[in-house]
């Protein structure tokens, strides 16, 4: 059943069931009207019950499908009537659950703000990753460059404010905005609390962690376009490099402990032959070089063994091709064009600094994770 906040009145006036309705007005209306769906313009029913806030419900057999790709949750209810009563105020013109023909979508809102057309979609169930790529590339056929807001996810609900390790699904992934340099940012809403949820700063650790911001903001105080995070601040920034070098070393520590394949595993290869023990690794292998995002595993992980493939070939940081590159991140899953710059970056580091001639160089300046982790956050823009 599809289960909508908008509906049409027989003489043709558009209803949108905004907080402004009473309960009791709602179910003394509905003994007197009849109510369409504007799409498929059949009959909807007027739900007025105590629990699920006010809406309108298709027949079950009903063939007003295509614009819809599953059924709605009174979370989604919720959040998309908070989300138009604030847009409404925030921005030039605001259409809830608009059908746009051409693409046979019906995003939950339509915003329009300086003549420009944005498509507000709020996300409360998992569906494939698939679908969601094929809607967004259905807005940008027309033009429209739509905008994704994550329910916040339970587990993060409690997440503690400032700076920690937030743990997302591949799923949640997908929502994260990137903006260049490295300001990619998770939206999220929950409605229960009527406040937004944002996962700023997100530095790709390993796996699915993240090193992140964690704030919160009640819709009240929202703004359209939707506001951005402030720059970090320097004791923030200090407080990455902590988190960033525990889970470095965490990570060698449990690459042993945890480790089943024995010295197959790709990693501790790597070590063996270049005669390491994993928690001596030089700190100069396992940094937050520029792009390194690219790789699911830890940076200590791809890089000692970056490292391993340029002394078994002997072949110098200074003097490494591209298509010797391309070879390497062949060891990889999705070997793409992204980890060959990945790559490129931490050559161009070590090139710098003048390290990777031996894999047991020991100098390295104590600041410099500091200094890499600042540099990716320069260009971020700032929380009004």
């Amino acid at each position: 059943m599809r289960l909508i906040l908008t509906a049409c009145t027989k003489d043709g006036k558009l209803i949108i069931l905004t907080e402004e309705y009473r309960r009791t007005e709602l179910r003394e209306w509905r003994q007197t009207e009849n109510f369409y769906c504007p799409q498929c313009e059949k009959i909807v029913h007027l739900k007025v019950g105590d629990v699920v806030i006010p809406h309108f419900a298709h027949q079950k057999r009903s063939t007003c499908t295509t614009a819809f790709a599953e059924g709605e949750s009174p979370q989604h209810l919720s959040g998309k009537r908070l989300l138009y009563q604030l847009l409404s105020a925030r921005a030039d013109h605001v259409i809830l659950e608009p059908v746009i023909q051409e693409i046979a979508q019906r995003p939950d809102l339509l915003v329009t703000a300086q003549n420009v057309q944005i498509p507000i979609e709020f996300q409360c169930s998992t569906i494939p990753l698939s679908l969601l790529q094929l809607r967004t590339e259905g807005f940008r056929r027309i033009g429209m460059d739509p905008v994704w807001i994550l329910h916040t996810p339970a587990k993060l609900i409690n997440q503690p404010l400032g700076i920690g390790i937030v743990q997302l699904s591949k799923f949640q992934e997908w929502f994260i905005q990137k903006s260049p340099p490295d300001g990619n940012c998770l939206l999220t809403f929950n409605p229960q609390t009527k406040s937004f949820h944002y996962f700023s700063h997100l530095m790709h650790v390993a796996g699915h962690r993240y090193i992140g911001l964690h704030q919160t903001l009640p819709i009240r105080f929202q703004q359209f376009p939707f506001a951005q995070p402030n720059i970090l601040e320097s004791s923030q920034l200090h407080a990455y490099v902590v988190h960033y070098n525990a889970l470095r070393e965490k990570g060698l520590k449990q690459s042993i402990m945890l480790n089943r394949k024995g010295v197959q595993n790709p990693f501790l290869r790597s070590c063996y032959e270049l005669r390491i023990v994993p928690v001596e690794l030089p700190k100069w292998i396992g940094i937050p070089t520029h792009k390194s995002d690219a790789f699911r595993e830890g940076d200590y992980d791809w890089q000692l063994r970056l490292i391993h493939f340029m002394r078994r070939g002997g072949v110098k940081p200074t003097h490494i091709r591209n298509r010797d590159i391309e070879s390497f991140v062949k060891q990889f899953k999705n070997p793409t064009t992204l980890k060959v710059s990945a790559c490129r970056e931490y050559i161009n580091f070590l090139n710098q600094y003048k390290l990777g001639s031996n894999a047991k160089e020991t100098e390295y300046d104590e600041n410099l994770i500091m200094k890499l982790i600042s540099a990716r956050f320069l260009a971020n823009e700032v929380l009004n």
